[in-house]
């Protein structure tokens, strides 16, 4: 199914009721930029954490930005069934049959609503991911920006990713053959334990040694993991 995609407005009535509700439960992260500070039409390249993690960033980093997520989530009641039990629930987190179809039953129900709200542009595994490719060019060159979490994850959501998926990396390659320009990429990552979120500085295409998606996509891993470690060793501990 074909899903069409345009950025929700910045106030999102029924997602920021979802928020009020959930606060209370969730305790604020630290977060700590380095370098410049938080920008519009930049690409964030983030771990994943946990299922909260993408919940986390909606809430508590202060920069409006569109999310890339699982296509399935944004279709069908029936689709965001299956994906919830079966790769949230069964695959990524191990949980058992029956108390994944119960927990997938009903949060089926609201996910939608959720996932408009933190305002997800739809992925694809296949060769559909062009229409995320192109879109992400196309909000970016609105100054809008874009947070993917490139992590293979299909074994669970490990606190120091081991692979990440090159996807993103034809966007910024899209942005630069449309623009003329480089598109600045900066690693994020969020550790929930520390309660602490951290935004690297930004690089681009052209200041890295190797322009192949792949070494592109391993680059920013590493600096993504390079802030996980910053974090546990207590660096960022006394950063206001």
């Amino acid at each position: 199914m074909k899903i069409e995609y345009d950025p929700p407005k910045k106030r999102q009535p029924v997602f920021a009721l979802f928020k009020l509700i959930i606060r209370p439960f969730v305790r604020r992260p630290r977060v700590v930029v380095l370098g410049e500070k938080l920008q519009d039409g930049c690409m964030y390249i983030a771990n994943h954490a946990n299922k909260m993690g993408p919940m986390i960033y909606s809430m508590f980093l202060p920069v409006y930005h569109v999310k890339w997520g699982a296509s399935q989530m944004l279709g069908s009641y029936k689709e965001r069934f299956y994906y919830l039990r079966d790769v949230l629930y069964i695959q990524k987190n191990g949980s058992p049959h029956a108390l994944a179809s119960f927990r997938a039953f009903f949060e089926a129900f609201f996910s939608a609503f959720v996932y408009k709200g933190m305002k997800m542009l739809p992925t694809y595994p296949d060769g559909r991911l062009a229409r995320t490719v192109k879109k992400t060019a196309e909000l970016l060159a609105q100054d809008i920006a874009v947070m993917i979490f490139p992590e293979d994850s299909k074994n669970g959501y490990e606190e120091q990713p081991q692979s990440f998926f090159p996807g993103f990396v034809l966007a910024a390659k899209t942005y630069a053959k449309q623009q003329g320009r480089d598109i600045p990429m900066r690693p994020v990552y969020y550790h929930k334990r520390k309660r602490l979120i951290a935004v690297g500085e930004a690089v681009t295409l052209s200041s890295l040694p190797s322009q192949k998606k792949e070494d592109v996509a391993e680059e920013l891993r590493l600096r993504v993991n390079g802030l996980c470690e910053r974090i546990l060793s207590g660096e960022f501990d006394k950063i206001k």
